[in-house]
């Protein structure tokens, strides 16, 4: 269930089981060897004694079961990504638990014991240890630290085996990530036999590894042309087909198993061995032994119990592979979207009217005087629906076909305009006026190659100072308002046609609110994911300053959604923080601090001023390219610069779009958060420059420098 984006009460109720499933077993361990340490220092040699100890005998054989409990399931061996990083904890654990079991066993067995039960025994503890064995070891191979190990394999240092190939392509297949759609992703024997002949390129599985572990593809790349496996860097990094595309998904679950499941331990030949061969012959042969054991003097509810125990833990450990298809194709026929598949949405003005409502919002502010987040009521997230299903499908089909050359590309100009507005007046506002000039002086040293990818010359031409004001100032600050402008121009839009299908221009707008609720979700919910530093305290400024303008326009008192009128008064009067028409007046005293009130306002004016620019735009077809592709540029960029072990974590709460992107990013070329920390600023290959020329653009005698550090020439 957790590789589809299931409730977040189905998620706690699969969290307590992982958390009381290991307390529960050890409860039971310890309550055995209590009772027989009990027992064995008040038996005596009367008969009544004797036939007590014998009746306990079969509790004892229970402690290796436990022990199997104890081992986990395959799907189920680290809850959260900290769990892997805390596998000497689990492995304490394993070996305190296996002595006491042990112990008890050891002190509670007669001496003239059944063989048969014993042998039934020591076979059941053959699994349990085993099975207990597997959990910190497969904790320990999918830890961050052990993940990238995979470089050796990738540098070239280490060759693949047939075996590791195959093992590999299982790891990422349909049947073993549970996926109903047909992939067609076969290769060709003419594929095969190119990639056995030197493969110098990443598989796709590599680079699922290595983006996860936030290492650099281009540095990969380069090190593998150093070392003479290819020829160039595009050789390793071969573009991203339309057929891999496709695979994006089964990627995603298959980085999912890497990390949250035993998938690091299924596909090596000794795992597969012995669950395949060797646990169905121990689990057979300790039932067999059971039941041709004498059973005489035993309690029957013991050995009902017994044989109960025995069959379903065999059960559980044989067919859990069987079970687990069954249960994942019964959701997908329920339509759950998988990891990824949802782009839910946060929408500030919502929010601020939920808060207004005459019942849920005393409802909302009565759990937040009880300590609840606030947050948890004013998020909405996609449960699966076909509805959600269809947006997160317009979506990301418009965001792959704005991915066809990403190669090299650095994510970060999709700010940097190069093209003057149609009236030659692009001056920022007095208070970005600063950071603008030394942006613009960077802009104007930075090479051809830093044109703006997002929006083109026709757009950049429209883009007034407004526009260009709200994206040169801070990336969180910039997304907040964004959104608000976005979704007041949203919502002066109206409603679409009702009748046949959505035209491209709906689509375009549809897309354009979806991505600009979920990259305010991600500032208010997740800001680490959207950009390092993000403040997470601006949105419920933002809030408390859009419930200040709907107090003063004496609108939105009851909940109810805002009417063009209302839209118009705000956008209007917004820019200028004007008061709003009264329909009452206001005394002196109100009136000095409503004029402090109104200074104090930051966020909303600025989003004001934005959406009125943009309603100016005319036909609206432009102004929604524009509002398209600036949300597409902070998208990009947003996901280009979160960290691979960020996107790793929020596979396990059940994957976020931003990963999606991330990934085709990744695949593609673009210049990413590790790409730009390793690799030079500029092109990924260095131009073959003839001995004893300079490169463009620099003296001979001149190194290059980075910023704020001067390095002192040899003849200095």
């Amino acid at each position: 269930m957790r590789k589809y984006t299931v409730r977040r009460s189905f998620r706690l109720c699969i969290w307590l089981a992982y958390i009381s499933s290991d307390a529960v077993a050890i409860y039971a361990l310890a309550t055995l060897f209590n009772r027989h340490a009990r027992a064995t220092s008040s038996s005596s040699s009367s008969c009544d004694g004797i036939a007590h100890n014998k009746a306990k005998i079969l509790e004892v054989l229970w402690a290796p079961v436990l022990l199997i409990h104890l081992g986990g399931q395959e799907e189920l061996t680290a809850y959260t990504i900290e769990d892997n990083e805390l596998w000497t904890r689990h492995t304490v654990t394993l070996v305190s638990q296996v002595a006491v079991a042990m112990y008890a066993f050891y002190k509670s067995w007669p001496n003239p014991g059944d063989w048969k039960l014993l042998a039934s025994a020591v076979l059941l503890f053959i699994i349990g240890v085993v099975s207990f064995s597997e959990k910190p070891w497969a904790l320990k191979k999918a830890s961050i630290n052990r993940l990238a190990s995979v470089s050796a394999t990738i540098q070239g240092t280490q060759k693949r085996t047939r075996l590791a190939v195959y093992l590999d392509d299982l790891l990422f297949s349909d049947w073993y990530n549970c996926s109903t759609t047909k992939s067609g992703d076969k290769k060709q024997p003419a594929e095969l036999a190119a990639g056995e002949e030197d493969n110098v390129g990443l598989s796709d599985g590599d680079k699922v590894y290595m983006v996860l572990s936030d290492m650099s593809l281009s540095a990969a790349a380069d090190d593998l042309v150093q070392r003479g496996r290819a020829r160039n860097v595009r050789d390793v990094l071969r573009p991203l087909s339309t057929k891999a595309e496709k695979e994006l998904k089964r990627w995603l679950r298959g980085a999912f198993g890497l990390i949250y499941t035993r998938a690091n331990l299924v596909f090596t030949r000794k795992y597969l061995v012995y669950h395949v061969l060797v646990v169905p012959i121990l689990h057979i042969a300790a039932l067999t032994l059971f039941a041709r054991s004498g059973k005489d003097g035993y309690n029957r509810t013991d050995v009902k119990i017994t044989y109960i125990l025995l069959c379903l833990t065999a059960a559980l450990d044989v067919f859990a592979v069987f079970i687990r298809q069954l249960l994942y194709r019964a959701m997908s026929a329920k339509s759950v979207p998988a990891l990824c598949e949802t782009v839910p949405g946060y929408n500030l003005v919502d929010a601020v009217l939920r808060r207004r409502h005459k019942d849920i919002g005393r409802l909302v502010k009565c759990a937040t005087g009880m300590g609840c987040k606030e947050e948890y009521f004013d998020y909405c997230k996609c449960e699966g629906g076909g509805q959600d299903y269809t947006l997160y499908k317009n979506v990301s089909e418009m965001v792959l076909a704005d991915l066809v050359d990403a190669q090299g590309r650095d994510l970060a100009n999709y700010r940097v305009f190069t093209v003057p507005d149609e009236s030659g007046a692009a001056e920022l506002p007095v208070e970005d006026a600063g950071a603008g000039a030394e942006i613009m002086q960077q802009r104007q040293s930075s090479p051809t190659g830093a044109a703006n990818w997002a929006l083109s010359e026709e757009l950049q031409k429209v883009c007034g100072p407004k526009v260009r004001g709200a994206l040169r100032g801070s990336f969180d600050r910039s997304v907040l308002v964004w959104h608000i402008a976005t979704d007041l121009c949203y919502r002066m839009e109206g409603t679409p046609p009702a009748d046949g299908e959505e035209d491209s221009h709906w689509l375009r707008i549809k897309c354009t609110e979806a991505i600009s609720s979920y990259m305010a979700r991600l500032l208010n919910f997740h800001p680490d994911m959207l950009l390092t530093g993000s403040r997470q305290h601006l949105v419920s400024e933002a809030k408390d300053e859009f419930e200040f303008f709907l107090d003063r326009a004496m609108v939105g008192n009851s909940g109810e959604p805002l009417s063009k009128d209302d839209l118009t008064n705000i956008i209007d009067h917004g820019p200028e923080g004007e008061r709003f028409h009264m329909q009452v007046p206001i005394g002196i005293d109100n009136e000095a601090e409503d004029k402090e009130a109104i200074k104090s306002l930051f966020h909303v004016p600025k989003a004001c001023s934005l959406a009125k620019e943009l309603m100016k735009l005319e036909p609206p077809s432009t102004r929604w390219r524009v509002m398209y592709r600036v949300w597409l540029g902070m998208l990009f960029y947003s996901a280009s610069m979160c960290r691979g072990y960020l996107h790793a974590k929020s596979l396990g709460e059940g994957g976020e779009f931003l990963s999606y992107v991330w990934l085709v990013l990744s695949l593609k070329g673009a210049r990413t958060l590790a790409d730009k920390l390793q690799m030079l600023q500029g092109d990924d290959e260095e131009p073959q420059i003839p001995e004893g020329s300079a490169p463009r653009n620099q003296h001979p005698d001149r190194r290059p420098q980075l910023p704020g550090l001067e390095i002192p020439r040899p003849d200095a």
